[in-house]
């Protein structure tokens, strides 16, 4: 069995519970890859060094981070300490992991989107100088070789872009799904600070449990708000590639993968 899964970097994702079990886990035979974000060290460092925290919204509903050139540089040196401190963190629980830097291990590729939309005030506005990235190929054999020494391979939402050897920020919930694909996981597991997909954001009784309760993925998207739009983005795009378990679930609990398979959140496929 192998497994991938995602831990935000917002603040109020606790890592703890999670790497406890994934030791656990791990040291009974299972295979998991870990993948993270870095919006919560991302936001501190801006504060810390003045640097403008700018989120954007898409005419579409997404939101994302308008990374320029210093922001790029903050951005990396935020996912490379997430990464150290969750590899810290795994190893304090007796578990032994490889941090996969895509400037070192180049297994992860991404298109540089130089352009973003953002929509304000009911106008559609052109930012350009962007240093965010597409997804454009997750080597798996180079995750499955650090699996097969035994060890948790940590993927930093990073992605080398090709044409000028940078590391650009791409999101870390697809870029889960697309590892998930690449390692032929046999489930998918996005973990944040809420419990799941739910009707109402402010209400945890509104759980919704499965997708089949709703009838299709667009019925899904009209309860996504936020961040959790991507989420079930990264999750749709999983399904597409033929990701036969995939959940959303609540990271903050004690065995989050366990209470995700459960289905103590929201279970994603049929």
């Amino acid at each position: 069995m192998i497994g991938v899964v995602k831990i935000g970097g917002a603040e109020g994702n606790e890592l703890g519970s999670l790497m406890s079990e994934l030791a656990m886990r791990v040291a009974r035979g299972e295979k998991w890859v870990l993948v993270h974000g870095a919006s919560g060290i991302m936001d501190r460092l801006c504060r810390e060094r003045g640097v403008e925290i700018r989120m954007v919204t898409s005419p579409s509903g997404y939101r994302s981070r308008y990374v320029g050139e210093r922001e790029r540089e903050l951005f990396r040196e935020a996912a490379l300490t997430y990464g150290d401190k969750i590899k810290n963190t795994l190893a304090g629980f007796g578990a032994s992991a490889e941090f996969l830097d895509p400037e070192t291990t180049e297994g992860v590729f991404a298109d540089r989107k130089d352009i973003l939309r953002e929509y304000s005030g009911g106008r559609t506005r052109i930012l350009r100088g962007n240093y965010s990235g597409i997804i454009s190929s997750v080597r798996g054999e180079k995750i499955i070789s650090v699996i097969d020494r035994g060890l948790i391979p940590i993927l930093p939402p990073l992605g080398l872009d090709s044409n000028s050897g940078l590391s650009l920020n791409i999101d870390g919930d697809r870029l889960a799904a697309s590892a998930a694909k690449a390692v032929n996981a046999d489930i998918l597991v996005i973990l944040s600070n809420v419990p799941g997909l739910m009707k109402d954001i402010n209400d945890p009784d509104s759980l919704i449990k499965n997708r089949s309760s709703e009838g299709s993925w667009e019925k899904l998207e009209e309860y996504a708000v936020g961040n959790m739009k991507r989420k079930l983005l990264a999750c749709r795009e999983a399904f597409d590639l033929g990701v036969p378990n995939i959940y959303l679930a609540d990271g903050r609990v004690s065995e989050p993968l366990k209470n995700a398979e459960m289905r103590n959140g929201t279970c994603l496929t049929l």
